[in-house]
């Protein structure tokens, strides 16, 4: 949303809800890929945070070019 009004109850249950099913996907394919639950849920909950937060991607601080 581009426009800062509030979100109402029903939009912010929404929104909780989407993101909790579409963590639960990912934890799952990830499980499927042979990665343990935990591991899962803390690669998820790790991409999740570098998604949220606007920071530049790292870049690797290699010589050269």
């Amino acid at each position: 949303m581009s426009d800062n009004t509030p979100l109402t109850f029903k939009e912010q249950w929404e929104q909780k809800k989407l993101l909790k099913r579409v963590k639960k996907k990912a934890k799952k394919n990830l499980q499927a890929q042979g990665f343990g639950r935990r591991e899962a849920t803390k690669q998820v909950n790790a991409a999740l945070n570098r998604i949220s937060s606007n920071k530049p991607i790292k870049r690797a601080a290699g010589r050269g070019g």
